[in-house]
């Protein structure tokens, strides 16, 4: 996104935005006393408050229906320059949000209850507190869900596929309570009869469709498969009794395969074959986090072994494109360079240090707070499960119920009671790894270049998942755009050197010219070991 080159007229006009979560809602918050907060405030500060914009759902994401709305209202009205919200995670749920903000010239962010103004007027080190909030905010709810995933990839190496079953088959639970998948006997024999059919090759799919649509060929309501789901049976290894799911493929599963592998073959080589997703035991710091400029695509990791032996770590576009690939190679040390160029200019002061402590003793009382409601939510679920085991066994022994009820049921209670126990350890190993963040970005604050030189795989990750927003490389080129957070940090570090030549946060760096840096690279021009030898010999005198 292009910042406006006008940016909006100073006046007392404000727009609002509220938003409260689903669940809120049923502990009974609503938009309206958050409204009188944000009146009360605009009326003590003589601002015009000219719309509201009402979210009532959650929106750990940005993408927003009314956020959305704001950001265009206020793109297009050029006489509205302050923004008031109750305070910080109401608004910016991630650093998209942040950009997106920071895109429009002039606007004033007003955080009542958190007590800041966010502006261009801003300090450096106003804003880099804001920012870290975010960034620890975000890292938190980022762990939450890395955990999560963690159980459905141990659901995956047990050979358990987690989500919904595909046609042919149903999701249940075995005699211990363990979620598994079954083969739905009603729709194996025309599952078979339609693998059989689109083998012969005398059949489009959509034929098919409409020839065992009558015979049970159907989703789980009874209704006609749509096309394009027939198209995806024809392709799916679920069928042989593999699967995937997001990238990871398990030949191992437990469902039971209805398809023979000739069959399943001879289909693949009707349709082009299918394409199966790459692993790797090795860790890539920066697998994921760059794209290529070109055509949008991730940047990902390869090794490359050259013809001495020696094995060296290759970034190259998803696409493809073969041309897009080609042009998109870079090495994971020439990404190392850029990311310690960007490091080398961080000199943070003690007061600044302080600062980030006291923005990081503020963000645990929120995560304090906010874990100690979902942890006493999750055990009361688990007081009621109890409970419902309990009774139930007594209803079984008063003869209330039959027996294979019974174990229907306490199968059922005990997959409930499971999946909340493994809520409260996802929770437990967020918390762990908040801690780790937050000793980190100390670390980082402190000494951010040696802390990436000595840095292990999930160190230096950490580093660029952290400082950079966008970073796109393509044809020699690497352009990078840093997290607002970081972006003031920076600043703050250079004001606090007080440095008239220094090295700038790179911007564009030129492989395919590396001896003629661009221009814009630096403040003062000069190659980049002209200016480290400055730098250095500055701080030395210092």
């Amino acid at each position: 996104m292009t910042k406006r080159k006008d940016s909006i007229v100073d006046t007392n006009k404000a727009v609002a935005y509220i938003r409260v979560s689903s669940k809120e809602q049923e502990k009974g918050y609503s938009l309206t006393a958050q409204e009188k907060l944000i009146r009360q405030y605009a009326e003590n500060e003589g601002y015009e408050i000219v719309e509201f914009f009402r979210e009532a759902m959650t929106a750990k994401e940005s993408g927003r229906k009314q956020f959305n709305l704001m950001l265009k209202y206020l793109k297009t009205h050029k006489d509205v320059n302050k923004l008031i919200v109750e305070k910080n995670d109401r608004l910016a749920r991630n650093f998209k949000d942040i950009v997106d903000l920071d895109d429009i010239l002039g606007l004033e962010q007003h955080f009542i209850k958190d007590n800041i103004v966010i502006s261009e007027k801003s300090t450096s080190q106003e804003k880099m507190i804001h920012g870290i909030k975010v960034v620890l905010s975000k890292q938190y709810i980022d762990n939450l869900k890395e955990e999560s995933e963690k159980g459905i990839i141990a659901k995956i190496e047990d050979g358990v596929y987690p989500s919904v079953a595909p046609v042919g088959y149903y999701n249940t639970m075995d005699r211990n309570g363990k979620h598994i998948i079954a083969v739905d006997e009603e729709k194996r024999k025309v599952v078979q009869k339609a693998f059989a059919l689109y083998a012969s090759g005398n059949y489009s799919a959509k034929t098919i469709n409409n020839m065992l649509y009558p015979e049970g060929l159907t989703n789980k309501k009874g209704n006609k498969l749509a096309k394009s789901t027939i198209e995806r049976m024809f392709k799916n290894i679920f069928y042989i009794g593999q699967f995937e799911y997001k990238g990871f493929i398990c030949t191992n599963a437990q469902h039971e395969g209805i398809i023979d592998i000739n069959t399943f073959n001879t289909i693949q080589e009707r349709l082009g074959g299918i394409n199966r997703t790459r692993t790797h035991d090795i860790k890539f710091p920066y697998q994921k986090l760059f794209r290529c400029s070109r055509c949008g695509g991730t940047l990902t990791g390869e090794v490359k072994k050259k013809k001495n032996g020696k094995t060296y770590i290759y970034y190259h576009c998803n696409s493809h494109d073969k041309n897009c690939k080609k042009l998109s190679y870079i090495s994971q040390q020439s990404i190392d360079e850029i990311i310690v160029k960007l490091l080398k200019n961080i000199v943070i002061s003690k007061e600044l240090i302080n600062s980030i402590k006291n923005v990081i003793k503020e963000i645990n009382d929120d995560k304090h707070d906010y874990q100690e409601k979902t942890e006493a939510n999750i055990n009361r679920k688990l007081e009621q499960v109890n409970k419902r085991i309990k009774q139930a066994y007594v209803d079984k022994c008063d003869g209330a119920i039959d027996e294979d009820f019974w174990r229907e049921i306490n199968k059922s209670y005990h997959a409930e009671k499971a999946e909340l126990i493994e809520a409260l350890q996802r929770i437990n190993e967020a918390d762990v790894k908040f801690y780790d963040t937050c000793e980190k970005l100390l670390k980082f604050a402190q000494n951010a270049h040696q802390m990436f030189l000595n840095g292990s795989t999930e160190d230096k990750r950490f580093i660029a998942q952290t400082i950079i927003s966008n970073a796109t490389y393509s044809d020699g080129k690497f352009d990078v755009e840093l997290h607002p957070a970081f972006e003031a940090l920076f600043k703050l570090s250079n004001e606090s050197e007080h440095q008239e030549s220094r090295i700038e946060p790179t911007k564009s760096i030129d492989f395919a010219n590396k001896k003629d840096p661009q221009e814009g690279q630096f403040i003062n021009g000069g190659t980049d070991e002209a200016r480290t030898r400055d730098l250095l010999r500055d701080r030395q005198a210092l």
